[in-house]
């Protein structure tokens, strides 16, 4: 019976796996553009240009990773000031090698332009601009 019952289990988590076993490539748009930004770059010339990124978020002031796999990474990056949470997500692609960055407020209908911003500070980083 406990044989049975594990093999149940199994199969329902075949059936319908977690969302941590799929993949995280594809990042949603951005819905309002006053607080969001999302950008898609091809990143050939960068020799492992995830771990490269995932060391970029790491050195973030007040930026805290909350997930990362292999091709997806989620972090967590509070104001200063007034303690607003954005959320940065960051998706590679191998096969395209395709990198993209999302970064959104939480709260708010603007953001005084900072998710623009921290998204490009990670391109140039990236990208040695």
């Amino acid at each position: 019976m406990k044989n049975l019952f594990i093999l149940f289990f199994l199969l329902v988590g075949l059936i319908n796996p977690s969302p941590s076993m799929a993949s995280h490539i594809e990042l949603k748009p951005c819905i309002q553009i006053s607080h969001c930004v999302r950008e898609e770059l091809n990143v050939d010339k960068v020799n492992s240009p995830y771990e490269k990124v995932n060391s970029i978020v790491q050195n973030i002031p007040r930026t805290e990773i909350v997930e990362s796999d292999i091709d997806y990474l989620h972090a967590e990056v509070t104001s200063r000031i007034m303690k607003y949470v954005d959320d940065l997500e960051i998706s590679f692609s191998p096969e395209d090698n395709n990198l993209i960055i999302r970064s959104e407020s939480r709260v708010g209908d603007g953001d005084f332009g900072v998710n623009r911003k921290r998204v490009e500070l990670i391109t140039s980083k990236l990208l040695g601009e």
